[in-house]
Parts: C-alpha cells; sequence; structure tokens
C-alpha cells in the first residue's frame, strides 16, 4: 500500500491564524513551526525554526544561527562545527564579563576564560622602523600613509606580469601621476582620458603599419577630430558618417576610372542624393528605381530591335499606324514588337499591333468612333490582365454561340455555350441531363405521372408521412428539436456522441466554445416533477452528477448534488492511475492520498 501524504496548514507568517488546540501550522517565509494552544493567536506555542541551525552535510558541520532583531533585518552570527573531528569536543564559557580588551582564552580542557596577558597582532600599531627579515603575508586590507620606498631594483620582462622588484596580482588604482621610465606594456584595455601626447617623431612608412612612432595591431577608437598632416592609408573598410570632404579639384578623363581626385576600385553605396557636377559615365548595369529624370541631350536606350524595354509612365498618345499598319515606338524610327505601356495611350482607328499589353499602373485608350480594332494575335490569345468594359448601348458577341443556350467555361478558359442541354428561354431553365445540386426549394414534391410524392401539410413547410418510414441510408436531422414518442428505444450503437455541431449538413465536434453544457438530463417525481442529470459543466470543465437540476438555453444549474454509490473509487489524473478508496474484509482504506491542511 502506497504512504499518504498529510501536509500540515500553512502559510506567510504576517497571515498565521490562531491555531486551535493541537492544530500544527508551517510558515512557508521563515521556516517556523506553531502548534495552537486555546484558539488564541498570542497562545500559539513555537516549536522551532531552521532559521536557527545550519544542518550538517557529509564534508561540513551543523551550526547554531544568532538572529538579529526582526525589526532590523535578517542577518545572523553562525557558530558552526568543523567539518571533521576526532571525538567530542566541549567548550564552557566564563560565567562573568571580562575586563576591557580581554579576550577568551582556553585552558586546554576546553575552559574558557577573560585574559589579557596573551600577545596579539589584532589592532597592533608598530610606531618605529619596524624590520621583517622573513615573509610579510598581509591576508586583510592595509594602509601605507607615508612614503613608501621599493629598493629592489629586479627589473620585469616585458609582458610577464609575475616578473619585477614588485608584483601586484589584484588591481591597482593611483590618484595621481604615473612615471614610467622605461617601457610600459599593458595586456589588456587602455583608457587615456586626458591629452595623451607622443613625442617620438618617427614617420611612418605609408602602407606598412609596423612602423612610425605609434603603432595599433587592433582597432581604434576616435570620438572626436583626428588630423593627418601628411598621407592616411586605410587597407580595409573605411566609413564616413559625417562630412567627408575631398579639396583636390583634380578632374577625372571620362570613362577612366584611374583619373581624378577620388577614385573607388571597389562598389560605392550612396543612401541618399548623389549629385554629379558634370560628365557622368557607367560602364556596366544601371538602375534607376526611383524617378529619373534626364534633362537635355541624346537619351539613349538601348537597341530597340534587340532589347526589351519598359516603360512604366505616359509615353506615347495619338499614335499613328504606318503604311504597312504597324506602329513606329522607339528611337530613330525603330519598332518595339512587345513593348509595354502602363500609362495612357490612344490608338487611332484601324490599328494592327502584334502583341498589346494594356493597363497596370494606368489605361489605354482605344479610339473605334470611326471602325473597328482588330488585335492581330496571329492565332494566338488577346490577354486583359484588368477589367474589360462594356459601355450601355454596346454588345460583347461571339460568333458560334446559339440563342438561350447558358454559357460555361470550356477548357483553358474558354467561353462556349451548352450545347442544347442547359437553355433559358421566358423564364423557363431547362435541364436536358441530371441535375445535381445541395439544396432543392420546392412547395410540392411530384413523381412525373403527377402523383404526389411527399405531403408538404401547411404552408409553414411541415412534412407528414402517415404510414411507416425506412430510412437505408444515414438520416440526418437538423432541426431544434427532436421527439421520440415510444415506449421502447433500441440502439444497434454501442457508442452514444452528444455535443456535436452542424456543419453544411454533417454532425461535426465543435471547434469553438458555445458555452453550453453537455450530458443527460432525467426527469423523475418525488412530491413535484423533477430533473436530474450527469452533464458536463462548462462553466467549471468538469462532470457534475446532481438530483435537482433547472436548464435554461442549454446550460444546467444544479441546486443540490446526488449521492455517488460506488464499490471502489480509481482515479486517472496528473500522478498516473492509481485506486484512492478500497476495501478489505469490513475496514476501508484510503491509499495514494495526500491529506492538504489548506493555507492561511
Amino acid at each position: 500500500m502506497a504512504t499518504p501524504v498529510l501536509q500540515f496548514k500553512r502559510g506567510a507568517f504576517s497571515n498565521l491564524p490562531a491555531l486551535k488546540a493541537g492544530e500544527p501550522g508551517f510558515t512557508t517565509d521563515k521556516y517556523d513551526f506553531y502548534i495552537g494552544l486555546d484558539n488564541t493567536l498570542g497562545n500559539n506555542k513555537f516549536f522551532g525554526s531552521t532559521r536557527y541551525w545550519l544542518k550538517e552535510t557529509t564534508t561540513t558541520g551543523s551550526g547554531l544561527n544568532l538572529v538579529e532583531g526582526t525589526n532590523n533585518g535578517t542577518d545572523y552570527i553562525t557558530i558552526q562545527s568543523p567539518g571533521n573531528l576526532s571525538g567530542i569536543v566541549t567548550y564552557t564559557l566564563p560565567g562573568a564579563n571580562g575586563a576591557s580588551g580581554s579576550f577568551l582564552r582556553e585552558d586546554g580542557s576546553g575552559g574558557l576564560s577573560w585574559s589579557s596577558s596573551f600577545f596579539s597582532l589584532t589592532n597592533t600599531t608598530l610606531t618605529g622602523i619596524t624590520t621583517i627579515t622573513g615573509l610579510l603575508d598581509v591576508d586583510a586590507e592595509s594602509d601605507f600613509s607615508g612614503i613608501t620606498t621599493f629598493s629592489n631594483t629586479t627589473n620585469n620582462t616585458l609582458g610577464d606580469e609575475d616578473t619585477g622588484a614588485v608584483q601586484v596580482d589584484g588591481g591597482v588604482g593611483i590618484a595621481k601621476n604615473l612615471t614610467v621610465k622605461e617601457n610600459l606594456h599593458t595586456g589588456g584595455f587602455s583608457e587615456f582620458v586626458g591629452v595623451s601626447t607622443f613625442s617620438n617623431a618617427t614617420n611612418n612608412t605609408l602602407g606598412n603599419e609596423d612602423t612610425g612612432a605609434v603603432q595599433f595591431d587592433g582597432g581604434v577608437g576616435i570620438a572626436k577630430n583626428l588630423t593627418v598632416k601628411e598621407n592616411l592609408h586605410t587597407g580595409g573598410f573605411s566609413e564616413f558618417v559625417g562630412v567627408a570632404t575631398f579639396t583636390n579639384t583634380t578632374n577625372n578623363t571620362l570613362a577612366d576610372e584611374n583619373t581624378g581626385a577620388v577614385q573607388f576600385d571597389g562598389g560605392v553605396g550612396i543612401a541618399k542624393n548623389l549629385t554629379v557636377k558634370e560628365n557622368l559615365h557607367v560602364g556596366g548595369f544601371s538602375e534607376f528605381v526611383g524617378v529619373a529624370t534626364f534633362r537635355g541631350g541624346t537619351i539613349n536606350l538601348g537597341d530597340a530591335n534587340t532589347d526589351d524595354i519598359n516603360v512604366a509612365g505616359e509615353f506615347i498618345s495619338n499614335l499613328v499606324p504606318n503604311d504597312d499598319d504597324t506602329y513606329n515606338i522607339g528611337v530613330n524610327g525603330k519598332r518595339w514588337k512587345n513593348a509595354h505601356f502602363a500609362g495612357i495611350g490612344t490608338f487611332a482607328t484601324g490599328a494592327v499591333v502584334d502583341a498589346l499589353q494594356l493597363g497596370i499602373n494606368g489605361a489605354a485608350e482605344i479610339d473605334t468612333s470611326a471602325g473597328n480594332l482588330t488585335l492581330d494575335s496571329a492565332g494566338g490569345t488577346v490577354t486583359v490582365d484588368d477589367n474589360l468594359n462594356v459601355t450601355t448601348g454596346h454588345t460583347l458577341s461571339q460568333a458560334d454561340l446559339t440563342q438561350f443556350d447558358v454559357l460555361v467555361a470550356g477548357a483553358s478558359g474558354a467561353v462556349n455555350d451548352s450545347g442544347g442541354n442547359l437553355t433559358f428561354n421566358s423564364n423557363v431553365l431547362t435541364v436536358t441531363n441530371t441535375i445535381d445540386v445541395t439544396n432543392v426549394e420546392v412547395t410540392n414534391v411530384k413523381a412525373k405521372d403527377g402523383t404526389a410524392a411527399i405531403t408538404i401539410t401547411n404552408s409553414s413547410g411541415d412534412v407528414g408521412i402517415s404510414s411507416n418510414l425506412t430510412v437505408s441510408g444515414n438520416l440526418t436531422i437538423l432541426g431544434s428539436q427532436t421527439e421520440v414518442n415510444t415506449e421502447t428505444l433500441l440502439v444497434e450503437d454501442s457508442l452514444i456522441e452528444v455535443g456535436l455541431v452542424n456543419s453544411g449538413g454533417s454532425l461535426v465536434p465543435p471547434t469553438s466554445d458555445a458555452n453550453i453544457d453537455v450530458g443527460i438530463v432525467f426527469h423523475y417525481f418525488d412530491a413535484s416533477a423533477k430533473k436530474a442529470a450527469v452533464y458536463w459543466d462548462d462553466s467549471v470543465s468538469r462532470i457534475a452528477v446532481a438530483d435537482v437540476v433547472s436548464e435554461s438555453s442549454s446550460v444546467l444549474t444544479a441546486t443540490t448534488y446526488a449521492g455517488f454509490e460506488i464499490g471502489s473509487l480509481w482515479v486517472n489524473d496528473c500522478a498516473g492511475q492509481s485506486q484512492v478508496i478500497s476495501c478489505t474484509g469490513s475496514e476501508r482504506f484510503l491509499e495514494n492520498i495526500t491529506i492538504d491542511g489548506g493555507t492561511f
């Protein structure tokens, strides 16, 4: 049998209540244990707390904590045993106070007494010159208020902090000047807050970072001005966040990138405006994503016979065809066979165009006031990407359509008639073959010979069937209520599902919370008509068993809950499956149970 768990009443010390006689209570913030005396808060009896001791571990001894006043904090002094003892050791404290400045002295048998004759270096003052021939090891903070001279002349090996006359393993703070007569090596970060002057005048060999008076193997950050009187060489990436001015006025030989005041062997990125006062030569691909304005001069856009050139703005207006019914669109009379014009263009009557794309950002206007516009696609397809509108009084025609036939979509989006299978004439829709629909709305349903097959009993649409009804397939009822007025209900199914919802005529599990209860309601009589229920209580997310309930909009409210009579009880929850109530002989057992005294 599993061991039960018993939890005492518990909570914060400030919420500790008056405990009944023998009732335990544990404070979860101070770790204090109390037992009640007479249901009076002031008489709760304190029995202990881990605040007042340290439990021993495998390597450390236990200790006693002497805690300061609660108004001052939670600090304490610990008197602790060593982690390893050869036997039991007892110390006996003196019975009275000692003189001022005295200290505890042990007599070798554990007896402690006050003494002032034992020499101690604690708070010792050395007034004269003190010579220590051996090692002086000072573990605590030391204050040397006068001039301290280290006369040992052992030099330091540059870069080795473990050599030299003075070695400091920790940080050193110097409030005033520091003079280093020879070399200075810093292995980490160096910060110079004031003015730093390097008086060595050795020049740098341009392009050689290992020459010059000052050499930096790492990065250099300069927060303010930098003046370079002679040449400046940068071997890597250079970033100028502020205004960079190049005063050299040497001009560039057009198309020669190795001339001019500024020369770039790599790519140049410009995030904002670029102004070129004189000529601009671009030897490779140029892309203008925004508005590009070319003022005056000749503009070459490429070879009109071979290049695809897309024009995104207004480009042409009132085009007139040539003698061969073609349009000269482009440069020097060259024709662009697959030009794409997104702006407004007007095409004269009788225009013949090999390929015409109308409108993405604008619209193309086709003037057919004196004739027709023919789009000759050489047996191909004419595509209209946007809307195709036919104004009032005009007709969109297709020559091979049959009158009264309903149009249908054919292969590849072609528009065809139904070939006589579906026609509409004089408000009559005729279907030659089978009709396949989801819903049929009618007043009467008759057989083909005119005999009524199903009787609609009244104008509200109720259907009455006076004889037996056998449904060989599935029967789906989507109304709000189903009444079965029989004495015996026979169901072959082993499982009954409730709470499903209608989705397009099919019952499926719900996909959202309808805030209703789901279960079985029982009607019975006990002095009056009453209802009992076993149901899923949606408001608290658990199964409820009630002997008296009321119902409103599929929500059950329990007046009283029913008793539950069982032989044993099994629970399958977060702790897994286990039996919690069992019986042997005439004795009942609680198994795998935690008895929680609650919180305060």
